[in-house]
Order: C-alpha cells, then sequence, then structure tokens
C-alpha cells in the first residue's frame, strides 16, 4: 500500500549559484541539522562533470531556517543550440520526507521560469519503494513523465551495512575474501588518489576497461576535478587506487575505483583498472571495493550501492554480464532502485530538438554506409 505524502509546510525558495557564499552555509546548516547533501547536490559538483554548470534549490521554512536542498545541474542542448537541458541526480534520500511536496513544486518552477530550458530530467533514487511511488506521485501531479529507460541504472546489488565490519566482510564470497587478502602479500597498496597528475592515468585505464567490454567510452568525468573534489569533500566522495609499491610514476597505478555520498547510502560510481602480465592472479577492484564500503559504513551510510547489475553473465551476451557476475561476489541482493521522470516546459521546442536529433542520427547512418 502506497502511504500519501504528508501536507507541505509553508515554504519558499532560492536559487543559489555556484560559488556563493550563500550555498556553502546552506550545505553547513543542513549538516548541521543532520541533513548531508548528495555529492551531486554539493558546491563544486561542476567541477568533476565536463560542460556542467550547478545551481542549488534551497528551500526555507516560515522561521527562514534551511529545511531541504538539492543540485540542478545544466547543460548545453546539442539538439537545439542555446537551449538547455537541466537534470537532478539522486533526487530522494536527503530531501525530508515533510518537504517532498514543495521540492517538486520547487523543481517545476525553476524550469518554467529559466528561460531556453528545454527538458528537465530527474532521477529519484531510493531502495524504499513507497519512497519512489509517492515521489513519482508528485512529480506526475505536476507535471512530469516517467521516462522509459534511465539515464544511470534502476537495478543494483546492495550491501547492508548495519552489521559490523567482520560480518559484511564474511557475507562476501570466498574469491572475493581471498582477492581482499591477497594484498597483503603482493607489492600493491590501497591509498586515495591525491595527486592531479594522474588524471591523464585515470581516463587512459577507463578507456582501457571500456574497450576489453566493447563499451563506448563517455568522458563524463573531468578526473583532476574528482581528486580535487575527494580531497576537500571526504565525507561525501572517496577516490581510492591501487597502486605498485615496486614502481613508480603514473604506470604505478594499476586501477580507482570511486565512491560517492547520497545521502543515505554510498554508490559506486566509476572505476576502471589494467591488466599487469606480471600480476595476472591479482584481484585489482576487489580491495578497492572493499575500501569504498568500509568508507561508507564508517561515514554513516546503511547500505551500499554496487553501481547497477544487469541480468546477464559471461558468455550470456550482455557485453556487462562478466561486470554483473563480479559484482555478485559481493552481494546477490537485487533491488529496484531509481526511477527517471522527464519534464518539458516548452513543448514546441522539445518537438524541433527531437526532429533535428531524429535527422542528425539518420545522417550518421547515411555517412557510415
Amino acid at each position: 500500500m502506497v502511504r500519501s505524502a504528508p501536507a507541505a509546510p509553508a515554504c519558499r525558495f532560492d536559487v543559489l549559484e555556484a560559488g556563493s557564499a550563500q550555498w556553502e552555509a546552506c550545505e553547513r546548516s543542513l549538516a548541521n541539522a543532520g541533513i548531508r547533501l548528495p555529492l551531486p547536490h554539493r558546491a563544486g559538483w561542476a567541477r568533476v562533470r565536463r560542460g556542467v554548470a550547478s545551481q542549488l534549490v534551497a528551500l526555507r521554512a516560515a522561521g527562514d531556517d534551511w529545511v531541504a536542498a538539492f543540485g540542478v545541474y545544466a547543460a548545453a542542448s546539442r539538439a537545439l543550440p542555446g537551449f538547455r537541458l537541466l537534470r537532478v541526480d539522486r533526487f530522494g534520500e536527503a530531501v525530508p520526507r515533510v518537504a517532498w511536496a514543495a521540492a517538486v513544486d520547487a523543481l517545476v518552477q525553476v524550469a518554467r521560469r529559466e528561460p531556453r530550458v528545454l527538458r528537465l530530467s530527474v532521477e529519484v533514487f531510493s531502495r524504499d519503494e513507497n519512497t519512489r511511488a509517492i515521489l513519482g506521485e508528485l512529480l506526475a501531479r505536476n507535471g512530469l513523465a516517467r521516462a522509459a529507460t534511465t539515464r544511470n541504472w534502476d537495478r543494483t546489488l546492495a550491501i547492508d551495512l548495519q552489521p559490523d565490519e567482520d560480518q559484511i566482510f564474511a557475507s562476501f564470497s570466498p574469491t572475493a575474501r581471498r582477492a581482499i587478502r591477497a594484498v597483503g602479500k603482493l607489492p600493491v597498496q590501497v591509498r586515495p588518489i591525491d595527486d592531479r597528475e594522474l588524471a591523464s592515468r585515470m581516463e587512459a585505464l577507463s578507456c582501457e576497461t571500456f574497450a576489453r567490454t566493447g563499451g563506448d567510452y563517455q568522458a563524463l568525468w573531468n578526473w583532476a576535478g574528482v581528486i580535487d573534489l575527494s580531497g576537500s569533500m571526504s565525507d561525501a566522495s572517496r577516490l581510492v587506487g591501487l597502486f605498485r609499491t615496486d614502481k613508480e610514476g603514473p604506470e604505478a597505478l594499476l586501477g580507482f575505483a570511486w565512491g560517492c555520498w547520497n545521502g543515505q547510502s554510498v554508490s559506486y560510481i566509476a572505476g576502471a583498472s589494467s591488466r599487469p602480465r606480471d600480476l595476472q592472479r591479482l584481484g585489482i577492484v576487489h580491495p578497492l571495493f572493499w575500501d569504498l564500503i568500509v568508507w561508507a559504513k564508517r561515514a554513516g551510510a546503511t547500505w551500499f550501492d554496487l553501481g547497477g547489475v544487469t541480468a546477464g553473465t559471461v558468455g550470456s551476451g550482455d557485453p556487462v554480464g562478466g561486470i554483473s557476475d563480479f559484482k555478485r561476489l559481493f552481494s546477490k541482493e537485487a533491488i529496484d532502485v531509481a526511477e527517471d521522470w522527464v519534464f518539458t516546459p516548452r513543448r514546441l521546442s522539445a518537438r524541433v530538438a527531437a526532429l533535428m536529433s531524429s535527422g542528425a542520427a539518420w545522417l550518421s547512418r547515411v555517412a557510415r554506409r
């Protein structure tokens, strides 16, 4: 049974610009009240995403206290130059239930009043089905439609972080446990990545990893920005690497993994690894996952999101089936966690953009023939 959202308190909202003292003050105020914003809603998020600008939509109660906030980032539309695409990631875990209706209303108002907004996309993120249902109902009531697919992932594998660390470790498969323990016997070390000079190495590892699965690597992340943000916001972002101790320089980095705070949970967002010929039995990603899981628990997360899963397995024809198999070494608990919702405040412009996008895709196919 889906329970309704509580009546919304009287709220007004402000749109705070990146780099403003107000944004940082709002973050601090909410954190003091026990509301830790997800990383995509924190000041500085635009430093890690290429080609985007961020704003914070902050809600104030009648007494002028901050009660909720969420980040909105904007990117230029490639289909219709001059227009912008707005997106909110991880909407749900850090917005207090009493502010849901006011937050959704603020979302729509921002999209309507800002000039040349082509589309607003909202990722509703929560492992609680009732939470997703209520937020979906509020979004639909305000003119948003559920998208057929999600940009990130709608289903994932979860790890319960309520048990102690020894119990969590014992829940992993024997293969994962052996690989994590083996690190202490090899010339490698897990440690945070704090040197911006490693950004190029991380980009190269990402390209190499996608090539192994036949995927098309999209350079979404500014790795130098991720390194900086993880150093300055260690409560919300952790970037960790596996380094050789018998080598120096960028080539010593064998692999990396990045975890982000969502409000109540932590997600594995991105990572990559090499295949060193002289360390073929080394499990590179296993100890990196364990580091993120321990960090998530100590940061106060109640569960860990392994970053999406498919039904595929090795040999099933699913290009990421092997990755899903790997994640199953850490958890078998598959859950639904996210939905994307879309709002088009200017329908004529959206139709023009769709026609232009379709035409560009057709020309691209013709050119490849």
